[in-house]
């Protein structure tokens, strides 16, 4: 007698609540998409579009929260454990998600970006400290603090993003009070838009890459004292932050230089202009690099999630899921720490290799996309007793303007993609795809849903 095929998905009991508070997870996603953005892009974009570059910004920031609000109507109704991998992984074919564990180790080597630009940060502040020590041993420093699990990164993250949050007001403020160009609000000025509708687009979508990084709040659904209420709410009081904090920095930038000594600057040289020295220093901490760190703290819990769901579900070593005593899967917290410290050490073109898996990450973002479309009639119960419910039509909606929007930033992109990073993007896509189809024959892979409606 034959035995019988090994089921491939089981469900499995949904945790008990979390210790993570409506503020813990606001602070969390705050902190993880300020990163030097704001402070980096503002000039650029001054650049392409002129007086309007807050307007661009504010765009920006509501495109932004609609690409993620079918995120906020599927988290009001189910608790993710790891993310749009638990997601996808139990709404679509269960080898996508073989794949998908392959491309977040691309996410996971960009993290390297943030330690080279927090090293460059301290190196500019103290020559005699090389940037590559500085931007190792901040990830380092996360390290060690992460190690004592969520709550301890929840609190370190709370106070670091009021910093965060402090600083870029006093940016604001100060703007304010030095007011000396005002025409900048005269939106029927002809230089208004400085080059015009392309440059305007041109400005939105450079601006759209920092706005939408707070989608990893729903990875928390295990962690979150009160999920379903909480992490909408996080999404929505995050929007609502970046709508103030970023335009109100583009403004003050605006109106208290030229436009043309703004274009191409990083927002260092408008603080070295209206605020006083002492002030100036503490915006530099309070501002980017706290900015950097908020990031950085965040970001390495975060990885580590869907790595150890990977791990759970057999497309990783089993043994590798090995948790201390605080929750922390460490095998896989210093995975998170190794690749992005190991291309800092030794140099890496870390544009290069991001870039040519640009093709990549997009393919793996549209078939999360894809699955939302299946999500009333997947969790139909759950999402009947939702907090947030809506008629389907009305969430329909919602996800063809998230896939819209998403199309637009993807296209954006794409005329500056090379022939060569399009064909290193579907050999990456072929690996990934073969790795999800080759291991699911495993009869270690077994996938154990992540995705809890109570």
């Amino acid at each position: 007698m034959s035995e019988a095929p090994m089921q491939k998905v089981v469900n499995t009991p949904p945790p008990p609540p979390g210790t993570l508070s409506r503020v813990n997870l606001y602070t969390i996603a705050l902190g993880q998409v300020i990163g030097v953005g704001v402070i980096s892009f503002v000039g650029p974009c001054t650049a392409l579009t002129g007086k309007s570059v807050w307007l661009a910004y504010a765009l920006a920031v509501v495109l932004g929260f609609l690409s993620l609000l079918p995120y906020v109507f599927m988290t009001s109704a189910i608790r993710l454990g790891a993310g749009q991998y638990s997601y996808v992984a139990t709404t679509l074919n269960y080898r996508i998600a073989g794949m998908q564990t392959l491309v977040f180790i691309v996410g996971t080597i960009g993290q390297a970006s943030l330690g080279i630009s927090f090293g460059n940060y301290i190196n500019s502040l103290f020559p005699q400290v090389p940037g590559v020590v500085a931007g190792v041993g901040i990830f380092i420093v996360f390290f060690i603090i992460n190690l004592f699990g969520v709550n301890v990164m929840a609190k370190v993250q709370k106070y670091c993003s009021f910093l965060l949050i402090g600083a870029l007001l006093m940016f604001v403020v100060a703007g304010l009070f030095n007011i000396k160009y005002p025409e900048v609000f005269d939106i029927w000025a002809d230089d208004f838009m400085m080059n015009g509708n392309k440059g305007f687009t041109d400005a939105l979508f450079t601006f759209m890459y920092s706005t939408v990084g707070y989608n990893m709040i729903m990875t928390y659904g295990g962690q979150a004292k009160n999920a379903k209420r909480d992490i909408p709410f996080a999404f929505i009081a995050t929007a609502v932050s970046l709508l103030v904090l970023y335009t109100g920095v583009a403004i003050a930038a605006v109106m208290t230089m030229p436009v043309e000594a703004v274009a191409g600057q990083t927002m260092v040289v408008v603080a070295r202009e209206i605020l006083p020295t002492p002030l100036f220093i503490l915006f530099i901490v309070g501002g980017p690099m706290m900015a950097l760190i908020t990031t950085i703290n965040s970001a390495l819990y975060y990885f580590q999630l869907p790595f150890r769901q990977a791990c759970i579900d057999g497309w990783l070593p089993a043994k590798w899921n090995w948790n201390n005593k605080h929750g922390v899967c460490v095998p896989m917290l210093v995975f998170v720490v190794v690749c992005a410290c190991v291309p800092q050490l030794f140099n890496f073109q870390l544009t290069a290799i991001t870039n040519n898996m640009q093709l990549l990450t997009s393919v793996s973002g549209f078939i999360t996309i894809f699955a939302l479309f299946l999500f009333p009639k997947k969790y139909k119960n759950a999402w009947e007793k939702s907090h947030m419910h809506t008629p389907n039509w009305v969430y329909y909606i919602t996800v063809v303007v998230a896939l819209i929007i998403n199309v637009l930033i993807f296209l954006s992109s794409a005329s500056q993609i090379s022939t060569l990073q399009i064909i290193v993007s579907l050999i990456g896509l072929a690996i990934c795809m073969g790795f999800g189809f080759y291991r699911a024959k495993s009869p270690k892979v077994q996938i154990k849903v992540s995705v809890w409606e109570e």
